[in-house]
């Protein structure tokens, strides 16, 4: 059966799903087809959460040309994202704050000290890597192994 997922703020498509599809395989064709990440995906159907252990056979009214909502998520911040790692390593949850807080500053100082043209080539670097473009090769004058000393 075919299910349309439609993007709240603009974008859909279409899957070929069988009963027997997991919500988390939906969400990975989702992230195929409209490149949003999977853990940045959550999938609607009538104002209800689809949980992604869930079969569409555990959604009886899911029928062949429903539309599910897709909602993207905001993704976590550097802070955010950096606390429940160091958590994840054993910190308490003080210890986490505080290495990520230093985490921040440290990050903060580094960017400050680049120059424009260092955080012109970082930025075009981040762009290559988000469309899977190739870096062009860099300078063989170049003898700093750290293009941008993080």
């Amino acid at each position: 059966m075919k299910v349309i997922v439609k993007k709240l703020q603009g974008g859909e498509c279409i899957l070929e799903v069988l009963p027997t599809t997991h919500i988390f395989e939906i969400k990975r064709q989702v992230e195929e087809k409209l490149h949003i990440p999977v853990e940045e995906q959550k999938l609607l159907f009538l104002g209800r959460t689809l949980v992604d252990e869930q079969t569409i056979q555990a959604y009886p009214t899911i029928k062949d040309g429903t539309k599910l909502n897709l909602v993207v998520k905001k993704p976590e911040g550097l802070h955010e994202a950096s606390v429940k790692h160091f958590k994840k390593m054993g910190m308490t949850d003080g210890e986490a704050l505080c290495a990520a807080n230093r985490l921040i500053k440290i990050v903060q100082d580094k960017f400050n000290r680049l120059s424009w043209d260092d955080i012109d080539r970082l930025s075009l670097d981040c762009l290559l890597d988000e469309t899977g473009q190739p870096r062009a090769p860099i300078d063989a004058d170049g003898d700093c192994d750290d293009m941008y000393s993080l």
